[in-house]
């Protein structure tokens, strides 16, 4: 599965299943451009140019518009253009219903949903004609199957979910290609913040006996952002060792 050339914008790749991505498509030997709100993606790019490989980051937030303009200017300005797409950033705020705020729901329909829509819209602009390319969103277990308590949240991936399948048929006559990922429990800061009680709830739920680390997800969106996917669009790829929710 080589990435060999290929530029890729990955968000939200600061920590977590974005970083693992961003790592992951480095060493395949892809360009990458990575975006988080925190200095952290700075410091994740400067690492993998000391490795020896290909790598500029940005601070920001993916629901600012001048934001996302830099992103793909600079996909432009250091590589050229840009082949593949990583809407990873997203945010989660969980509350029961009657609990929820509509901030809180706002917020996360922003990010997770409406910021991916708008960047995918600037990013194929500078896809290169007549070959396409991969636009990969992380859904959720929670937007496939619907997680109690995160009603909102499921929303939100659901919505997601919806706008991968309408965008492949969309785009399938310029040869791009757009995919999900819709991952379950993963090992991240995130997963990490729960009581220990749930945390084992969920592991306990899931088939394969371990909790999903982000290197299980990176290495499926390395297949889709391959020529090896060429085939594959509209597509939503479950990484969640069979997890029950």
């Amino acid at each position: 599965m080589s990435l060999d050339g290929k530029v890729a914008l990955i968000t939200g790749a600061s920590r977590g299943i974005g970083a693992g991505i961003a790592e992951e498509f480095a060493r395949r030997n892809a360009r990458v451009v990575l975006s988080a709100r925190t200095g952290a993606v700075l410091e994740l790019a400067a690492r993998l140019r000391a490795a020896g490989m290909s790598a500029e980051a940005a601070t920001g937030d993916v629901c600012d518009e001048a934001h996302v303009r830099a992103l793909v200017q600079l996909c432009r300005e250091k590589f050229g253009g840009l082949d593949v797409l990583v809407n990873n950033a997203g945010i989660l705020v969980g509350a029961k219903l009657g609990m929820l705020r509509m901030e809180d729901a706002r917020r996360m329909f922003e990010v997770n949903v409406l910021a991916a829509i708008n960047l995918t819209q600037y990013a194929i602009r500078v896809f290169p004609q007549g070959r396409g390319g991969s636009v990969i969103n992380i859904a959720s277990i929670a937007g496939t199957d619907g997680i109690d308590g995160l009603s909102a949240y499921s929303a939100t991936k659901a919505a997601l979910v919806g706008f991968t399948k309408a965008a492949a048929k969309e785009l399938a006559p310029r040869k791009i290609r757009v995919n999900a990922i819709a991952p379950g429990f993963i090992d991240t800061d995130m997963a990490r913040q729960i009581s220990p009680e749930w945390f084992q709830k969920r592991v306990a739920s899931i088939r394969l006996g371990r909790i999903g680390q982000p290197a299980d997800v990176a290495n499926c969106a390395a297949y889709l952002a391959s020529d090896e996917a060429a085939y594959i669009t509209g597509q939503i790829l479950g990484v969640d060792g069979g997890m029950a929710v």
